[in-house]
């Protein structure tokens, strides 16, 4: 017996065109005012969800997007493949190889951007009212989750900021880069070695040092061995009759299935390994930076964009929309995140000035906060309100980089290719 039929594809179709058509037409508006796409997928979700769309013209938004159960698992699919191909396509900004030749510096700078937002958030979160918990949450797993979720810095924000202001190429930029991947690293083997315990809280001692074990042993050698597996993997198919790029990008893409497979494997979700496959394709030698550009291209103007449209439309962000809850993590994950990163800089004996850019330059929740918070939400442990509010501060601090950074840059006198000690 066949679950589909004519009707429910015919919907499916204009659901998709009204999303895409919607969400890329808003991103480009956004972007005219210097406001990150993002912003306007999701506002495409807000207008087209029970936020406006919902209230202006129930029937046919209930039409348009109903509940039926098949009908919202076909969308629902889209959507989480814009999830996966997000995480592959931010890891294309970590090179492992560049991160390590930095040395200390980005090791102490990244763990401690993470670590120290962590440190902070975690008493805060735990002292909000159980109103704000997810229905599975507890004191415990509500307040990780939020710690976890404000440390998280959009290296994709990062490079796209520093691009934009042309200093890239600068020794600052280069070192801040370096620790955003191993920020953007160890936050996400964080954040997804806690959803899994927090998921599967019946473990034994024994099972949970052995998942820890194996969790660390594949993200080893992905760092590791990926990289050269996939350079030679490279090399074999660039000597095939395929068409290229077209094969080397389903390569990429085949990675990160691959990977992302493996992790759920073993127990935790399937957004590590598609990170992870991300990275062994930014730090492959033979993954040329317009191979990267145009795997990412494809993924992000079709896939991404659902994904963030359609979190607008499970949530009435009027109703969502909280004064004190949405203050509260925007202060802890914005400045969290600043004063983690000065201090690492500042351990790593950076100057005064260079600490305040890369404290600056860590700020940015972008995607990967959102991301983090639909996962959360869709596990029932946080409520509508802090999503909202992740979401919120997410955005915020997406516009703020791009002016405090180039702010700093400015007072520093960093110019295109120049740098200051």
């Amino acid at each position: 017996m066949h679950l589909l039929n004519e009707s429910h594809i015919l919907l499916f179709l204009v659901q998709v065109l009204v999303i895409l058509g919607c969400a890329r037409t808003l991103s480009v508006l956004c972007e005219s005012v210097k406001i990150p796409a993002i912003a306007g997928d999701i506002l495409a979700g807000i207008l087209l969800g029970p936020t406006l769309f919902g209230r202006l013209f129930p029937s046919l938004q209930s039409w348009l997007f109903p509940a039926d159960h098949t009908q919202s698992i076909m969308l629902e699919t889209v959507a989480w493949l814009g999830v996966f191909f997000l995480l592959l396509s931010s890891g294309f900004h970590v090179d492992v190889k560049q991160a390590l030749r930095s040395g200390r510096s980005a090791l102490f700078i990244g763990v401690i951007g993470v670590l120290f937002p962590i440190a902070i958030g975690y008493p805060i979160f735990s002292m909000l009212d159980p109103v704000y918990w997810g229905e599975k949450a507890n004191v415990f797993s509500f307040a990780l989750f939020l710690s976890v979720a404000g440390s998280i810095t959009a290296i994709s924000v990062v490079a796209r900021s520093l691009d934009d202001l042309g200093i890239s190429k600068t020794p600052q930029a280069s070192l801040s880069l370096s620790a955003c991947a191993i920020n953007d690293i160890f936050g996400w083997f964080l954040f997804t070695v806690v959803m899994s315990l927090v998921s599967t809280q019946t473990l034994s001692t024994v099972e949970l040092v052995t998942k820890s074990l194996s969790i660390i042993g594949f993200v080893m050698l992905c760092l590791t061995v990926g990289t050269k597996v996939l350079s030679e993997a490279l090399r074999f198919v660039e000597g095939t009759s395929l068409a290229q790029p077209a094969a080397k990008q389903s390569l990429i893409v085949s990675v990160g299935l691959l990977c992302g497979a493996v992790t759920q494997w073993l127990g935790i979700h399937a957004i590590l390994g598609f990170f992870l496959a991300g990275t062994i394709a930014g730090s492959a030698k033979r993954v040329t930076d317009d191979l990267r550009n145009s795997v990412s291209d494809t993924l992000n103007a079709i896939f991404v964009p659902i994904f963030f449209a359609t979190l607008g439309l499970k949530i009435d962000f009027l109703i969502g929309l909280e004064f004190m809850p949405t203050a509260i993590f925007c202060t802890v994950a914005i400045l969290g995140k600043f004063a983690g990163a000065w201090i690492g800089a500042k351990l790593s004996q950076q100057s005064l000035q260079t600490s305040m850019l890369i404290g600056y330059i860590f700020i940015p929740g972008g995607a990967m906060e959102i991301v983090v918070a639909s996962l959360a939400f869709e596990l029932e442990l946080i409520g509508q309100t802090i999503f909202v509010a992740i979401v919120f501060a997410a955005l915020a601090s997406s516009i703020l980089a791009g002016p405090l950074i180039g702010f700093q840059t400015r007072r520093m006198g960093i110019n295109k290719g120049t740098s200051i000690p």
